[in-house]
């Protein structure tokens, strides 16, 4: 169920949610999971979004078989490296 931002906030934060602005901030720059949609001049988020630091994902490094099937990549290693380079690392 979509709500707005301060109808979120007072249910995750109780009365002492962030203010508006920040809320508006956080939406904008991604730190509510799953991201809210701007409708118009309100912003609704899901009810069960989650607040989410910022740099608080952790990347995971791909696997050897994604990095080798991704085409992309192996232009880019190809050009750094060399096609020499690349068959003896396999």
């Amino acid at each position: 169920m979509m709500q707005s931002l301060e109808e979120w906030a007072a249910s995750k934060f109780g009365a002492h949610g962030p203010e508006l602005g920040t809320l508006r901030k956080w939406a904008r720059n991604g730190c509510i999971f799953p991201p809210p949609q701007k409708v118009g001049r309100k912003w609704l988020v899901e009810s069960h979004a989650n607040y989410v630091r910022p740099g608080g994902l952790v990347p995971v490094p791909p696997s050897r078989a994604q990095l080798e099937s991704n085409p992309l990549i192996r232009r880019i290693q190809e050009r750094q490296y060399g096609k020499a380079a690349q068959r003896n690392k396999s």
